[in-house]
């Protein structure tokens, strides 16, 4: 049986740990920068050829209205930075 979703509303300079397995999957992410501040995290996006896999201390910005999938491999934090878009 799935797990029901959970729903966050991102706030500037919020950080999510991911924990080994844990996924998360975010809804629209346009304008969002994503640091990984630990570990090692793996970003993909809905209907994009591109994945992003991130060390510590790199970051990506997304400029798609996509929905977000993050894992950590095995286990991450990262941090979400709202900018406006261009």
């Amino acid at each position: 049986m799935a797990s029901p979703a959970i729903q966050l509303y991102c706030t500037q300079g919020m950080s999510l740990a991911l924990p080994a397995r844990a996924v998360v999957r975010l809804r629209r992410g346009r304008g969002l920068r994503i640091l990984c501040e630990s570990g090692t995290v793996w970003i993909s996006e809905d209907r994009c050829r591109e994945d992003y896999v991130l060390a510590a201390g790199d970051t990506v910005r997304l400029g798609g209205n996509r929905d977000i999938v993050l894992s950590g491999l095995p286990d991450a934090r990262v941090a979400f930075i709202l900018e406006p878009s261009a």
